[in-house]
Parts: structure tokens; C-alpha cells; sequence
């Protein structure tokens, strides 16, 4: 297909121009046809029919590298699911059913509301598949073909995505394929990660291709395109590329072939973004361009931290917004004639009103990058009680945090006691207190 753009000839699987970087009008996925098969002999499961004993087949979804694809009705449990089938052809290869096998398993530990569900992994009819949940809504990648989103939706996308790779990092699980199209969104704007295929795993043994390199190359970062070792910082660059990108609509490394991409992104400087998207935020500039430092040891050490820089853009411009909205109305107010309030008054609320929105603002900051790290700190650790006297001192400030809302269940219990006599006083001490 050529490129809208400049022209260039690229191939039939290409999602991006490989000499501009433009996004191609159509998803790298190939959409299947009704000839396609599932192995030499036996065809694509038609609509209606049965996999497993559970699965009715509703239709097909699509095809990756990796894997097969159909939305189905598990008719067990009543709901619908993804169903990712390996290839047959890759089938006879241990290295590549082995590689999707630990998909599943890496996601399948994760309980993120921004990490797609894997219900199961097993093998029927002699093929392998994986089970996942099924994500009404759209591949970023589909949304950024027909233009780029506004600072608002990708920094809101970019934090969803940190935020679930943090919790990915946490449990020592790497992606290493973080790309538009391995992200989903759905109709109310929540995102989700997808296919953890090139998921490497601490502790694990590594495949031996897998020390080469791997991952999609437009995404990949500047160890993986060597053949280095790769670690979370890897995600952190790809998450990088993935905001550029939904900012921009192109990607910021270019070339006509992947060799020549991979060579742009060891040595080159990306197009700056003020000169692709004018009027860009200087602090999302300034986030994009510490994700893709060339130098690991100069990007984020994590996704976390990341997080907290979106998160602060977004809570300045919240604050900002709120409070000239604020002091407009209170303006418009004390024009109307019938109102008669001195002037001293009007100063001393505006005055009181700017600084409780400052102090509250303060507090949300404090809550989420000084306690929260320490309430995480404390649960990984066991020390639930301790914890849980970190929360009671935030959830005035950030109740609806992710990570509160994923750790609280974890932690938090209700007890009724009963005593003898009636209205005894009660104290409650940690088990591994020393008696005193």
C-alpha cells in the first residue's frame, strides 16, 4: 500500500510507513478471509459452531504474529471471550507454543483494571488456545489511523497504560512489545494491554531466540534493537513511543527498512514533537522525551514514576480549569447590581478559594507520591496493618485510586465483637507486635 503521505511503496502487512512514519489507514492485523485455515486440511471454524465443549464460535476477530483469533460465548459461564489460537504451523515448533503458553501464564497473574483478563489456557483437539476477555471497543492503533488524539485522551490513555504496567513490573513480569495495536480501548475510554507473547518473566530461562532481538521494530528500544539484556525500562521507552504517537500520528523513528528503523533509534534523535503537533504542552514534551532516553539509566526508573508526572499534568490543568472557573463565576456575580458585598469580602473569598484549591491540590500530590509508594511498599511486604493506617490517612484524597482500590479488598476486614460485660473497651494489636 503507498503511503498517503510521501507516497512510498510499503509492504501488504506494514502498519506504518516505513520512510515517513505516517500511520497507514489500516490495522497491521490481518483480517481474516473465508478461505484462510486453521492447518492444511481442516477450514476456519464457521460462525455457530462448538470448541471445547464450551465455546460457540461468533465470529472472527483477526490474526497476529502470534496467534489466531475469535470472539466467542463461553455458554458455561455465559459470557464472551477472545479465543487466541496458536498457529498450526507454529505449532510443530516447541520454541513458539512454549512462547505462547507463557502469554498466558504472565497475564494470567495479573488482576489490573488496565491488563486484559486471561480466563484460561488448555489444548483441545489437539490445538492450543488461550481464553481471554473480550474488549468491546477499538486497537489504539485503529483510533490514531484516523487522527491523532487530543493532549487530554493520550495522556489519559498514556497514564491507564503506565499504570498497568507498573502493576505488570511489580510481579516482575516485562512485556517488552508495548505498541498501539497491543492496546485496547473500550467504549468508555479504558484501556487495556494486551498480548503478553514477548512477556519475560523474572527468574525465568529465556528462550534462545528471545535474547535476540524482539518485539515490533518501530516500538522497539535501543537495547532491544542490540540484542542487549532488557528489563521494565524497555516498556518505558515503548510506552514513550506510543504517547508520541498518539500525539502525532506518526511515529518518531523512520526508514525503509526495519534495518535502517532499528539503526535510527540506536543512534538518532527523534523529530521533536513541537514541530510535528504545535502547541504541545512543554510538560508532556518533557515526559515523552525522558521515556525515550536513549540511556536506560536516564529514562524513568518506572512506570510509576511515569504515572506520577501524567498524573500531575493532569491535576494542574484540573486545578487551573476550576479555578478560573471559579473566579469567573464570582466575578460575574458581584457585577450584578442587586448583589452589594464590599469589595474587602470579594477579596478575602477568592483569596480563601485559591488557596484550599491549592492546599487540596498539595494533598492529592502528597497522597499519591509520598504515601501511596509506601502503602504498596507495606503490602508487598505483609505489614497489613501497618498499611491499612497509611490508607486511612489518604482516602479523604485519592479513594479512587487504582492502586487503593486493588489493594483495600487485600487488606481491609470487618469484625463484630461481642463482650462481657456490655460496652467492655476493646483494643486491637498487631500479631507480630512485642507483648508489652
Amino acid at each position: 500500500m503507498k503511503c498517503p503521505n510521501c507516497q512510498f511503496d510499503n509492504t501488504e502487512d506494514s502498519s506504518f510507513c516505513r520512510k515517513c512514519g505516517t500511520q497507514l489507514p489500516f490495522s497491521a492485523d490481518i483480517q481474516f478471509s473465508k478461505t484462510m485455515t486453521l492447518d492444511t486440511t481442516t477450514k476456519i471454524m464457521s460462525a455457530g459452531s462448538l470448541f471445547a465443549g464450551r465455546y460457540k464460535i461468533l465470529g472472527v476477530l483477526g490474526q497476529g504474529g502470534m496467534g489466531i483469533v475469535y470472539q466467542a460465548e463461553d455458554i458455561k459461564l455465559k459470557r464472551t471471550v477472545a479465543l487466541k489460537f496458536l498457529p498450526a504451523e507454529l505449532s510443530r515448533y516447541p520454541e513458539a507454543k512454549e512462547r505462547f503458553i507463557r502469554e498466558a501464564q504472565a497475564a494470567a497473574v495479573l488482576d489490573h483494571p488496565n491488563i486484559c483478563t486471561v480466563h484460561e489456557v488448555e489444548e483441545s483437539e489437539g490445538i492450543t488456545y488461550i481464553a481471554i476477555a473480550y474488549v468491546k471497543g477499538q486497537s489504539l492503533r485503529e483510533k490514531i489511523s484516523k487522527k491523532p488524539l487530543d493532549v487530554d485522551q493520550a495522556v489519559d490513555i498514556a497514564l491507564q497504560v503506565a499504570e498497568g504496567l507498573e502493576a505488570a513490573h511489580r510481579r516482575g513480569i516485562v512485556h517488552r512489545d508495548i505498541k498501539s495495536g497491543n492496546i485496547m480501548v473500550r467504549e468508555d475510554g479504558q484501556a487495556r494491554i494486551m498480548d503478553f507473547g514477548l512477556a519475560k518473566v523474572a527468574g525465568e530461562s529465556r528462550l534462545t531466540r528471545e535474547a535476540k532481538t524482539m518485539g515490533t521494530v518501530a516500538y522497539m528500544s535501543p537495547e532491544q534493537a542490540r540484542g542487549e539484556e532488557t528489563d521494565h525500562r524497555t516498556d518505558i521507552w515503548s510506552l514513550g513511543v506510543v504517547l508520541y504517537e498518539m500525539l502525532t500520528g506518526a511515529l518518531p523513528f523512520r526508514g525503509e527498512r526495519e534495518t535502517s528503523i532499528m539503526y535510527a533509534i540506536v543512534h538518532e534523535e527523534p523529530r521533536p514533537l513541537q514541530k510535528l503537533k504545535p502547541g504541545v504542552p512543554i510538560e508532556i514534551s518533557k515526559i515523552v522525551e525522558k521515556a525515550m532516553k536513549k540511556d536506560r539509566s536516564a529514562r524513568y526508573a518506572s512506570a510509576a514514576e511515569m504515572a506520577r508526572d501524567l498524573r500531575k499534568y493532569q491535576e494542574a490543568k484540573r486545578a487551573e480549569a476550576a479555578g478560573v472557573f471559579n473566579l469567573r463565576s464570582l466575578l460575574r456575580h458581584l457585577r450584578k447590581p442587586q448583589v452589594a458585598i464590599p469589595v474587602s469580602l470579594a477579596i478575602i473569598a477568592i483569596s480563601a478559594l485559591a488557596f484550599w484549591s491549592l492546599n487540596r491540590q498539595a494533598k492529592i500530590r502528597w497522597a499519591r507520591d509520598e504515601v501511596l509508594p509506601e502503602v504498596s511498599r507495606l503490602y508487598e511486604k505483609d505489614d497489613y496493618s501497618a498499611a491499612f493506617d497509611q490508607i486511612n490517612r489518604i482516602r479523604g484524597y485519592i479513594s479512587q485510586s487504582p492502586e487503593l482500590i486493588e489493594i483495600i479488598p487485600e487488606i481491609e476486614r470487618t469484625i463484630s465483637v461481642e463482650t462481657d460485660p456490655p460496652r467492655a473497651e476493646v483494643f486491637i494489636r498487631d500479631y507480630r507486635d512485642p507483648v508489652r
